[in-house]
This record gives C-alpha cells, sequence and structure tokens, in this order.
C-alpha cells in the first residue's frame, strides 16, 4: 500500500473512533449512573470515589495481598482446626473500634469441628477476630460470640440506641460430633451490645427468612430508631425500633426472583449513600440460572431513590471471582459469595474494601477474603 495510502487509512481509522466514542454511553441523570455518581453536563457519569465504568456500576477493586483477611486454612490444630478443613470462616462484618483507631474487629462465621464450608449448617458459630494492621487484616481469633447454630452475622452501630445490634440466622443447638449437612428452619434473630465484644443480649427472633442485611434509618436531619432490614430475594422490612418484634414488609422487588430466573439472588448487603439513595449490593446466580454451573458466581448491584421506590435492577455484574494480587498473581474462585462493604467514616460512605466469602477449586474449605477498593483503600 503506498504511503500516502496508508496515512489515509489511519486518517479514516480516527475518524471512526472518535464516531464511536461520540456515540459511547451518555446519561441523562443520577440514575443512568447507577445512584452512584453525578450526570455531568457533557452526558458523562463522573462516578463517585470507589464505583468506575461508563454507568458507575462496577467496584473500583484493587489488588489484594494474599493471606489478609480472616483466612487460617493451612493451620492444623485439634476441635475445630484440621488438616483437612483448616479454620475455615465465610464472610463478615468489619467494624473499627470506637475507642481505638488502630484496632479492627472482623465478625464472621467460623465452622466448628474444622468442618467445611458443606457443613455449614450447623456447625456454625459466630466468632470476633481482631486486626492491627488496617481493615483488611490479617485478622486472628479473639472470641466466640455464638456458639452452633449461628451463621451470617451482620453488625451494624445504631446511634438512636448506642449499640452495636447483631443480626444472625440459626438458634441455639449442639454441637454434632461429626461433619454433614442438616436441614433447619430459616429465621433470623437479632441481638445488641454496647461494645463489639460484647456481653450480647440473647438473639430475639425477627422474622422468618435468611441472610439478613440491616441498616439504621437514622440521620442527622431525621434522628429516628427505625431499622430496615432486607433479606433474601432482596425483600425489605421495617420496624420501629430494632427490638419491636414486629417487622412488617415494605417492599418487594416487582420483577421474578424464584430460583433459576436470571434475577436469581441472595445475600444481600443494604445501605443507604451520603446522597441518602438507597442500594443493595448480592451474590447475583445469574450463571446457576443460565449456565447449572456454580461458576463464575459474580456480585450484582441494586439501587433506588427511595426504600419502597422503584429499585433498578441492570443485570450486569459488580464483580465476578476473579481476583488479583499485588504478588502479580491472580485466582480464580470457585465459589465468591456473601458480600459486605466496609466504607470510610467521614460521613461520606465512600466504599473502601469488599469483604466475600471464597472457596477456591478442589478445596472443602472456605476463608474470608478482604480486597481493597479505589485509591482510599
Amino acid at each position: 500500500m503506498h504511503k500516502y495510502s496508508i496515512i489515509a487509512f489511519k486518517r479514516t481509522l480516527v475518524i471512526i473512533s472518535l464516531a464511536l466514542a461520540s456515540r459511547a454511553y451518555r446519561c441523562a441523570n443520577e440514575d443512568d449512573c447507577s445512584l452512584n455518581g453525578i450526570c455531568t453536563a457533557c452526558g458523562r457519569c463522573q462516578c463517585d470515589p470507589g464505583w468506575t465504568s461508563d454507568d458507575c456500576g462496577k467496584l473500583d477493586l484493587q489488588p489484594a495481598t494474599r493471606w489478609t483477611g480472616y483466612n487460617h486454612t493451612n493451620v492444623t490444630r485439634p476441635d475445630y482446626y484440621s488438616a483437612k478443613g483448616g479454620n475455615s470462616s465465610w464472610g463478615g462484618q468489619i467494624v473499627r473500634d470506637q475507642q481505638d483507631n488502630s484496632l479492627f474487629h472482623l465478625i464472621t462465621s467460623q465452622f466448628a469441628r474444622g468442618c467445611g464450608l458443606s457443613g455449614w449448617r450447623p456447625f456454625s458459630t459466630v466468632i470476633r477476630a481482631e486486626s492491627r494492621t488496617g481493615p483488611a487484616g490479617p485478622y486472628h481469633y479473639a472470641q466466640e460470640l455464638f456458639g452452633t447454630f449461628h451463621h451470617n452475622p451482620t453488625v451494624v452501630w445504631s446511634p438512636a440506641d448506642e449499640r452495636y445490634l447483631l443480626y444472625s440466622i440459626g438458634i441455639d443447638a449442639e454441637t454434632p460430633t461429626h461433619c454433614a449437612s442438616y436441614k433447619w428452619s430459616n429465621n433470623i434473630s437479632v441481638s445488641s451490645a454496647s461494645d463489639v465484644r460484647g456481653p450480647w443480649t440473647s438473639p430475639q427472633l425477627v422474622t422468618n427468612g435468611t441472610n439478613p442485611a440491616p441498616w439504621p434509618a437514622w440521620s442527622e436531619e431525621a434522628p429516628t430508631s427505625q431499622i430496615v432490614l432486607a433479606v433474601e430475594d432482596n425483600k425489605i422490612f421495617t420496624a420501629n425500633r430494632w427490638d419491636d418484634g414486629t417487622y412488617q414488609l415494605a417492599q418487594t422487588m416487582s420483577w421474578n426472583t424464584s430460583d433459576y430466573s436470571d434475577h436469581w439472588t441472595e445475600d444481600p448487603f443494604l445501605w443507604r449513600d451520603k446522597r441518602g439513595n438507597w442500594h443493595i449490593l448480592c451474590h447475583w446466580m445469574i450463571d446457576i440460572a443460565v449456565h447449572g454451573v456454580k461458576y463464575p458466581r459474580v456480585g450484582g448491584h441494586l439501587f433506588s431513590r427511595d426504600l419502597t421506590g422503584d429499585w433498578t435492577f441492570k443485570l450486569q455484574e459488580v464483580y465476578n471471582t476473579t481476583v488479583h494480587f499485588t504478588d502479580g498473581g491472580r485466582t480464580d474462585y470457585y465459589r465468591r459469595e456473601r458480600p459486605k462493604l466496609f466504607f470510610s467514616d467521614d460521613g461520606l460512605l465512600t466504599p473502601m474494601f469488599l469483604v466475600n466469602g471464597v472457596q477456591e477449586f478442589n478445596s472443602s474449605a472456605s476463608y474470608t477474603l478482604i480486597q481493597p477498593i479505589g485509591d482510599g483503600a
């Protein structure tokens, strides 16, 4: 090809690229930015810190550091430690100590008797671990808060009550001697404590259901005691107080949430952002629904301006099962579920770390992975 023809060809490619760019994603309002950013005058989304992509619909995940989080699957000790399963855990909630800013707590599920994830019911306990090396850990076991069977703890601070609230599933039960999966009725209970170390009140039944995701409705403008509680299938309940005993169904999603539908989700994590918008991060099981396989499971994001308003689920992944590490390596996980976020404490609620329960291929063990988000982490 003649050199002038080559130049002309390259110019044509540039023109085509510019034309395609001009037709790229454009926003009309903040909903088009997943309520995670501002729609600018030029029709582009300006994402809040911690979020990325054209529509601000993906977490800005950064490389994780190996053996941070709560991962002791290589430890062998008696009782709940074993050579086969190690110290298996599943997800967790990061809590910064109110008296000591350098101390971080992780409230997580840990399985007794060295059992792996398949024995989560009824071998799951709720424990507290500690880190003095930042929110990412590594965390080390500190104490058991609730024995078998208690699972999927989610902890929030209630400013109205000046107490921690711990929601979980399960009831007190004897620990079997052999690892196996047992059937159990779903129920959600709540406990409270003035200190994350306890003592915690006895669990009080809230409702039948599973996978609780609480968030206090309190704000400086409206210092209410109301509690909002999302559960499986992203149903939302409210109560006047955490110990009200009467949680009323306030919202169900307009789409089909049944198993194997394209909106099939579990493990909601609910929060209200700095602008007052509501969000749910969840485990979106689209790969099981479409392909019948357990990988690569991904995270989903739902959002709404009003708690009982029109919620949006864009059916696109917020994160997937591939995690890059600071050593240059990567792990493609078999399972990555139970998402929870740790936010900045400056009032801006910037997501700083993503917490997941993870399981690698060809392993019965599981552990808690903590991955940094954005530059702030």
